[in-house]
This record gives C-alpha cells, sequence and structure tokens, in this order.
C-alpha cells in the first residue's frame, strides 16, 4: 500500500533564465541611480564645498598678504616721521657746517689781504699786518715787524706758539721754522 499512495503534483519551478535576465536589467537599473538628483547631490555638494573652501583659503591668503602690506607700509610711515624729525638736525648741521666754511673763507680772505700787505713792506722796520689763527681770532703775540720776528726763539710763546695758532708744522731749527712763519705770513725779508 505503501506504493500505491498518490503523489503530489509538482509545482512550477522557477524559470532561471527569467531570473538572471532580470536581475542584470535590476544591475542596469541600479547602476543609473547616480544619475537622478537625489544620489548625485552628495558628490555635487561635496565638489561644490571644496571650491569653496579653496576660494576662501585664497581669501585668507590675500589678507595675510594684504597685512603684510600693510605692515611695510606702517613701518615706512615711521621712517619716514624719524626722518622728518632729524631733518632739523640735520639742517642746522649743514647751516652750522656752512658757517664753519663761511669763517674759514673770510680768515683766508683776511689772511691772503695780511699776506698782500706783508709782501710789500719788505724793510725790517716796516709794520706787519697780523694773521687770524684756525680759531678765527688775531693771533696773540704776533710780531709787529720783521725784527721782532728775527728776536723770536724756540721757548715760551716764541715761535712755536705762532705756528701753532696758524696750524703751521713746528718741527726743524728755530732757524727753519722762523723762515716757514715768515713764508706764510708773506714777509719777504729786504734789505737793512
Amino acid at each position: 500500500m505503501a506504493d500505491n499512495q498518490p503523489q503530489p503534483a509538482l509545482r512550477p519551478l522557477p524559470n532561471l533564465k527569467i531570473i538572471v535576465q532580470c536581475l542584470r536589467t535590476i544591475v542596469t537599473e541600479v547602476e543609473k541611480f547616480e544619475n537622478l538628483p537625489a544620489f548625485d547631490q552628495g558628490a555635487r555638494i561635496l565638489a561644490a564645498l571644496q571650491e569653496l573652501q579653496q576660494g576662501m583659503a585664497g581669501l585668507q591668503q590675500g589678507q595675510a598678504d594684504h597685512e603684510q602690506r600693510l605692515v611695510e607700509l606702517q613701518h615706512n610711515v615711521v621712517e619716514l616721521q624719524q626722518r622728518q624729525l632729524d631733518l632739523p638736525q640735520g639742517q642746522a648741521g649743514i647751516l652750522e657746517h656752512i658757517k664753519r666754511l663761511e669763517d674759514d673763507s673770510s680768515r683766508r680772505d683776511k689772511n691772503n689781504i695780511a699776506r698782500a700787505i706783508n709782501s710789500t713792506g719788505n724793510l725790517r722796520a716796516n709794520l706787519l699786518e697780523p694773521l687770524y689763527g684756525l680759531n678765527g681770532l688775531l693771533v696773540p703775540n704776533f710780531p709787529r715787524t720783521g725784527a721782532d720776528i728775527e728776536r723770536l726763539n724756540g721757548i715760551g710763546d716764541g715761535i712755536n706758539a705762532l705756528l701753532a695758532a696758524l696750524g703751521l708744522e713746528m718741527g726743524g731749527t728755530v732757524v727753519a721754522r722762523k723762515e716757514r712763519f715768515k713764508k706764510y705770513i708773506g714777509f719777504v725779508a729786504g734789505m737793512d
């Protein structure tokens, strides 16, 4: 009896070809999901954010460059202000230098006139015109005549003091120093 039992009826079996074809269609269609705005927006948003970040970095760099230039300009302004403050001091120094040059020029002019006068008085008894020293004042104890020059010695306020007041070399014998002095003041010793 067991053999005679009715066999259950076969149910329909799945068609694997249709399933495979459907799966392929699903895969093809799922690949198209990236074209949907809802799914692509993430990538687009990320790209837009990256562009914004790059733009912000560029703006920050530009701002840093401008700040550096501003610091340099401020430094230049401070230097210019300092130069303006130094300008009156520099002008005062220039004016002082000009005054010294004028004084020195005036002293030289006066001494040249005195030399011209001294060169005409070739006698030992003629009066000598005194010269101005380096300090711009008349040389103290300047000899009045050629005879006074001859009486000078190398001691104390003698020939050395006169040479020093005029800025002349003080080396050599007393005779050599007197000749240097006479030549400088324009005195030409003549016949007595």
